[in-house]
């Protein structure tokens, strides 16, 4: 889940979007007020991929009110099976708060393991755009920085990391270094990793921030 991948990915010392995992309205407004709005909630539940498809993610909360509604309505969301013991459905953990991130360019960096050629990445345009565009450039690890950076100009996209239409060109450095950091942390994680994904990996000029991680591990045998 989303609040275990990040965790996971903050104590390698990689840049992740702060957040609280609350289990009452009340500590959701408490988070809330101590990031300064707006803020996100997210559902947070162990199997559960996508948290979009149900309506998990609600952006742009402004006040107190707001936190509270949106945090009615993801626990509503969640199917009753998750609660319950022996469920088939996701585990409920809680609701994520975590501080709105507007502008900069939204990437996907992905790790999965390949049969053949073992940890491969993918990183190209993410948020709304990964199904949409399909824009991806692929490395077998191990990589370094100057592949990454190699891999990013060969995305149909790359303008939009350059400053197309007066957006605030990216530091294609600090992109670079932190996706090669992330691909070398991902082949520290032995042989039951199956993939990790991040998506999106927000920058903004030079600052470069994972927002949402999910990462799956092989089922033995």
């Amino acid at each position: 889940a989303e609040h275990r991948a990040s965790a996971l990915l903050a104590a390698a010392g990689l840049p992740v979007v702060p957040s609280t995992l609350v289990s009452e309205e009340s500590e959701a407004v408490a988070a809330a007020e101590g990031f300064g709005y707006p803020v996100v909630l997210k559902i947070a539940a162990e199997g559960l991929g996508h948290k979009s498809d149900i309506g998990g993610v609600r952006l742009g909360l402004s006040g107190p009110e707001e936190v509270r509604e949106a945090f009615r309505a993801l626990i509503a969301a969640v199917p009753p099976a998750a609660t319950a013991a022996g469920g088939t459905g996701p585990a409920l953990a809680g609701v994520l708060v975590q501080p709105q991130r507007s502008g900069g360019v939204e990437l996907l960096v992905g790790l999965v393991r390949d049969p053949a050629w073992g940890l491969t990445l993918a990183v190209g345009l993410g948020g709304i755009w990964v199904e949409v565009l399909r824009d991806t450039a692929l490395r077998v690890l191990p990589v370094d920085t100057a592949e990454v950076r190699l891999a990013l100009s060969e995305l149909r996209g790359t303008a939009l990391l350059q400053g197309a239409r007066g957006g605030e060109p990216a530091d294609l450095d600090a992109v670079a270094e932190v996706v090669a950091r992330i691909a070398a942390f991902a082949e520290t994680l032995g042989d039951e990793l199956e993939s990790l994904e991040i998506n999106p990996l927000l920058v903004t000029g030079s600052r470069v921030e994972a927002l949402d991680a999910l990462v799956t591990w092989r089922t033995p045998g």
